[in-house]
């Protein structure tokens, strides 16, 4: 009889135990190497961002405020943020041109004025390394643009400078390039009562920040970091758990001055009111949603805490990146900022004009 040839059982298991290996040895190299190219869009996205805002600089002399406009119609409240301020720096003039600033941000959803504005999802605002697609939805069908880039408020959780209010930073080497330097709440807001279609222009103005102005240098000054946005898609409580680190606690009355700096203890025993939708809304200048503060490290163990005048907040800087977070700077440029970073220095980094002298070794 003629012997066959071919495989044994032993042979095969062999040969199938060999292919395994080698994948899972590959699996994780494929894995890093699309990390590495996500990090850098990431960081290509920060650079954008921190170079249309130079652009903004150029043409207006200062930065961005950091708040938009003062709307005529619905809430004073809702103006447009820093990162909605760019989009015509960032080839999105289409979509600049579809809002309308005289409308509060605050008002969204299926027939408002800004509703194709507030839509949009700009792939220069979003994180590759961020898995979640989670919209907010605003009701009849309406789900909102989101970003993973937030602006600084520098060394403090106080978006605006001042000591007539209890919610603002008194001291102003703690100013970050986004903090708001004065708002006029002294003018009547209309020039023609009581008809109240002019609206006065020093009502409420806000100047943005000018290059002069940052004397810490502007590559030591940040302007934009990355974070982790929120999942809700309702804004229910079981959109999110409750000990999540997307979560934004609230707690009541304003922060000391002490606290300004340093979370009180109270912003880590889940204090009840949360916002679940950090980032979910890019256009919107509400501090919890779109700003963070130099007061904790990157990656911050706790949870964000804010106050319920919603003007301040301690906001970590956060990615999905390993060992720290990207940062772009006032020189447009972008860096990794480890999360053992030492919080002086991180604080320092915050600060357009504390004084401060930071070594690069220290960060």
């Amino acid at each position: 009889m003629r012997s066959r040839r071919g495989f044994t059982l032993i042979e095969l298991l062999v040969v199938i135990a060999i292919i395994a290996v080698l994948i899972a040895l590959l699996l994780p190299a494929v894995q890093s190497a699309r990390e590495a190219a996500r990090r850098a869009q990431c960081i290509n996205n920060l650079k954008q961002l921190a170079l249309s805002a130079m652009n903004f600089e150029s043409s207006n002399s200062t930065l961005p405020p950091g708040y938009g406009p003062v709307p005529i119609i619905g809430s004073v409240g809702g103006r447009a943020t820093p990162v909605a301020q760019t989009l015509s720096f960032m080839e999105q003039s289409s979509t600049y041109g579809a809002f309308n600033f005289q409308h509060s941000m605050n008002i969204f959803g299926a027939g408002t004025v800004n509703d194709t504005a507030q839509r949009q999802i700009v792939s220069a605002f979003v994180c590759p390394s961020d898995p979640s697609i989670a919209k907010l939805n605003a009701g009849a069908g309406t789900e909102l643009g989101y970003t993973n880039y937030f602006a600084s408020t520098g060394a403090s959780s106080a978006q605006e400078l001042g000591s007539t209010f209890g919610f603002q930073e008194a001291n102003s080497g703690r100013a970050g390039a986004f903090t708001i330097n004065s708002l006029n709440r002294s003018a009547a807001q209309f020039l023609d009562p009581p008809a109240n279609t002019q609206l006065n222009p020093e009502y409420r103005k806000v100047t943005g920040v000018r290059i002069s102005e940052i004397t810490d240098g502007t590559s030591n000054t940040s302007l934009f970091s990355e974070t982790k946005r929120g999942i809700a898609t309702a804004n229910l409580a079981s959109d999110l758990p409750i000990a999540s680190l997307l979560n934004v606690y609230i707690i009541s009355g304003d922060f000391s001055p002490a606290e300004k700096q340093i979370p009180p203890l109270s912003c880590a025993t889940f204090p009840g009111t949360r916002i679940r939708y950090r980032g979910q809304q890019y256009y919107r200048s509400l501090p919890q949603n779109n700003y963070y503060s130099h007061t904790i490290p990157p990656n911050y163990g706790k949870w964000d805490c804010g106050t319920d005048s919603f003007v301040e907040s301690h906001n970590a800087a956060r990615s999905y990146h390993s060992g720290g977070v990207n940062i772009s700077f006032c020189d447009g440029s972008v860096k990794f900022i480890k999360d053992t970073v030492n919080i002086l220095s991180w604080q320092a980094l915050g600060s357009r004009a504390g004084g401060e002298v930071i070594s690069a070794d220290s960060y």
